[in-house]
């Protein structure tokens, strides 16, 4: 009969807050240059063939393209440490909330991957309501008071967390939020003044993106900076079996 090794391996892996803080820091900038490129080749009608293939490649306001994948999986980076955090935290009287927040982030991939809010972006009830320009986008009104909701939900959380964790998190939703819903209504204003194709209207698009990504970096760190506070070493483990 063949002997299963009962011994282990270690495959250490080493996740340090700054380093990983920077070479995001990089990636978000080579992002929004290659967006910044795009947004280019876009307001000149795709000058050469290859320019519409560079545009559908990493333009910052696409769709299952570079720039929507890496915030998809950077926002499921988030989701899994804070998955950490709430098994650690399983005995803390905090413990529902990161495990809320290990959710939220999951589905803000998904959303961020197949743009689910876009179901709500209903033309005719912007035509019917005659809503203001900055509504353009109609799904900004329940995201609008959804995040409300959320702020004073988690109000006594965020008081809770020790002090560089707190004022992390505060930056990285103001300036999240502040892309993601704020740069969205004044795109739409922007889009009724001066159309789509223009450069003031790429130029919101560009703002509102750039913070998106610098708001999750943010957010990454601090939840690298409070892990390590938490816990040195963490050990996962793996076993695999023929059945």
């Amino acid at each position: 009969m063949q002997e299963v090794s009962s011994s282990s391996v270690e495959l250490p892996i080493h996740l340090r807050a700054r380093t990983i803080t920077r070479r995001l820091i990089v990636a978000v900038m080579c992002l929004t240059l290659a967006g910044a490129l795009s947004g280019y080749f876009w307001l000149l009608e795709f000058p050469f063939p290859a320019s519409k293939w560079f545009y559908e490649l990493f333009s910052l306001d696409g769709e299952l393209n570079i720039p929507a994948w890496y915030s998809a999986f950077s926002l499921l980076f988030c989701s899994g440490l804070l998955k950490t955090i709430s098994v650690i935290k399983t005995q803390d009287r905090h413990f529902a909330y990161w495990k809320t927040l290990y959710f939220i982030f999951v589905y803000l991939s998904l959303d961020e991957a197949f743009s689910f809010h876009e179901i709500l972006i209903i033309p005719s009830v912007r035509q019917s309501l005659h809503l203001n320009p900055l509504f353009f986008q109609t799904w900004v009104i329940p995201g609008a008071i959804l995040v409300g909701v959320f702020a004073f939900k988690y109000l006594k959380f965020w008081f809770n967390l020790p002090h560089k964790t707190r004022y992390l998190f505060l930056i990285a939703a103001v300036v999240y939020v502040g892309g993601g819903l704020g740069m969205e209504m004044v795109g739409g204003l922007l889009r009724v003044d001066f159309g789509r194709r223009t450069l003031i209207t790429f130029i919101g698009i560009f703002v509102e993106e750039f913070l998106e990504m610098v708001g999750i970096v943010i957010f990454i760190y601090a939840l690298l900076a409070y892990l390590s506070s938490l816990k040195e070493g963490i050990q996962l483990k793996i076993y695999i079996s023929e059945k």
